[in-house]
């Protein structure tokens, strides 16, 4: 209850900051009691039985969110590895309010560009969002309940931000290695390839994002479609099941409902990465 409250007074405070043209930073005493009392006990608050991890993480998200700067604090209380601690003890309930928390602070840490990254894949960042997709995506495509596809959904959705976050980043890394290759001035190639030999194993959601492409939300299109495009631009076809019958089943379907001519192009240009 009373992290529940302090992430009330958290949002209450950056809303009247708003007002008097004032912005939320590491001065204000809200943050500093934050960072200084609250996060140190952290680590004990979000291995405690539920509904305390739940609340735990909500006051992290409007933290992260209401003040970027923020970030460095989960990193300092070593809080990272914490999380994915949280995953584990909270598997078995993915579409649960403490899940839904733990992927809506990865993907405001993700999103910023403050944040550590290397860290975040040290921990096995690669490895548990290509589980939790696995199992989201098996939720959403065979849920019958519509509460159930909602949540499915919503976490569908910040899963694949998170993902194509990741792959951006790789994207960069890689594109700035090649660039410096190219001009002779060196660059550090083996940071660009130990990136790409971590991220190896998204590969394994090659085909669960092909069989996203029909999604009737168009949301889940364009994201699942973006990932996709990375991946292929990243590792090209990287197994012979990319192009099985299934998949060769979803991209007839899309290509034909899709009218878009730029959206045609991204899928033709996935299709023509995969094959070649």
């Amino acid at each position: 209850r009373l992290l529940s409250e302090t992430t009330s007074l958290l949002v209450s405070h950056e809303v009247m900051a708003e007002e008097k043209e004032e912005s939320l930073n590491s001065n204000s005493k809200l943050l500093s009691l934050i960072r200084d009392s609250l996060l140190p006990q952290y680590e004990h608050i979000l291995m405690a039985p539920d509904p305390v991890p739940a609340y735990a993480l909500k006051l992290l998200v409007a933290l992260t969110e209401q003040s970027p700067a923020s970030v460095s604090f989960i990193e300092e209380n070593h809080l990272v590895a914490v999380l994915f601690q949280v995953i584990l003890e909270h598997q078995d309930s993915i579409l649960g309010s403490t899940m839904q928390s733990v992927i809506a602070l990865l993907s405001n840490l993700v999103a910023n560009k403050s944040t550590n990254m290397m860290l975040l894949y040290k921990e096995g960042l690669a490895h548990h969002i290509c589980n939790l997709l696995i199992e989201t995506v098996a939720l959403y495509l065979e849920a019958d309940d519509k509460s159930i596809t909602k949540t499915a959904n919503a976490m569908l959705l910040s899963l694949l931000d998170i993902l194509h976050c990741m792959l951006m980043y790789t994207a960069n890394i890689v594109r700035l290695a090649l660039q410096a290759q190219k001009s002779g001035t060196g660059g550090d190639t083996q940071a660009a390839e130990d990136l790409l030999l971590i991220n190896k194993p998204l590969t394994d959601l090659i085909s669960l994002l092909i069989q996203l492409l029909p999604s009737e939300d168009i949301e889940i299109f364009q994201n699942a479609s973006q990932c996709l495009s990375l991946l292929v631009q990243l590792y090209g076809g990287s197994s012979q099941e990319s192009m099985s019958p299934e998949n060769m089943d979803s991209f007839a379907e899309v290509l034909k409902s899709k009218k878009d001519s730029r959206q045609l192009k991204l899928l033709l240009r996935i299709i023509k990465r995969l094959v070649s």
